[in-house]
């Protein structure tokens, strides 16, 4: 629109000097044409071209987030299964559409993540701070690592106290989690899921696989239950392999670091 009003009475004064006859008005209908033509078009498709780009660079941050956390809930409960990379690339060639370099990035984010020593919180922080004010991605990824832990059959403890956690740091009230867990898991009634809001013990309740209506005995059962499945002498003993074994130490100490939290919580 400036092309064609600039140029638009530059032709005015033009066609007025060279004596053209209704040169004010043929001025402004040429100038106008070679503005637009000249000027707004290209303008145009630049300020198009860049709010494309940022739309793509916006989408990628997007898909780096999902794949990094994503890869970190398969790998929570062990061995990253079949079912779990199925899942991965349904999601690359059907959900997101992305070409083979696409995915061949997104592979290699998923790999650097499972193998990464940052922490689950530390991504779902990161991914938070990059789009804590678009509400539709927030829901969009926890629906998306609600499907990740749901590949392969079951929901371990470890994979819901990372979901918890997620909730947490997303601030997804415990109502909406629930309606989320509802679409991939079947779930009982309980006083636990009828919360209302999410609370910092969930992530420690869920991997002892308790609940805030259970008593304490309850709890010390269970907690004595996991604590000699998972037992590093046991596994030792058992011939395991050096990653079971060191996948053991780790529930280990998460399952002694949980009930010590809701034990504390009780007193």
């Amino acid at each position: 629109m400036k092309g064609k009003l600039l140029f638009g009475i530059l032709g005015m004064i033009l066609f007025d000097v060279i004596g053209v006859p209704l040169g004010g008005l043929l001025g402004f209908l040429a100038g106008s044409w070679a503005g637009h033509h000249l000027f707004d078009i290209p303008r145009e498709k630049v300020e198009s071209e860049k709010t494309f780009n940022a739309h793509k660079k916006r989408q990628g941050r997007f898909l780096y987030h999902v794949f990094s956390l994503c890869a970190k809930v398969a790998k929570s409960d062990g061995a990253i299964t079949k079912s779990e990379i199925s899942l991965m690339e349904n999601l690359m060639r059907n959900h997101f559409h992305m070409s083979d370099r696409g995915r061949a990035e997104a592979i290699g984010v998923w790999k650097r993540s499972k193998d990464s020593q940052a922490s689950f919180d530390e991504y779902a922080r990161d991914f938070y701070s990059d789009f804590g004010r678009e509400r539709h991605q927030i829901m969009n990824m926890m629906d998306l690592l609600f499907a990740t832990a749901a590949a392969d059959g079951g929901l371990h403890p470890r994979e819901e106290e990372l979901l918890l956690r997620a909730a947490g740091i997303f601030h997804i009230g415990r109502m909406q989690y629930e309606r989320i867990k509802a679409r991939y898991f079947h779930t009982q009634s309980t006083q636990y899921h009828r919360q209302a809001f999410w609370s910092p013990l969930d992530p420690y309740y869920a991997v002892l696989g308790a609940s805030p209506s259970d008593s304490v005995d309850e709890i010390k059962k269970k907690y004595r239950l996991l604590a000699v499945k998972w037992h590093p002498d046991k596994m030792a003993a058992a011939g395991a392999s050096q990653e079971a074994q060191r996948h053991a130490k780790e529930k280990f100490q998460q399952i002694n670091e949980a009930y010590e939290k809701v034990l504390d919580a009780r007193r």
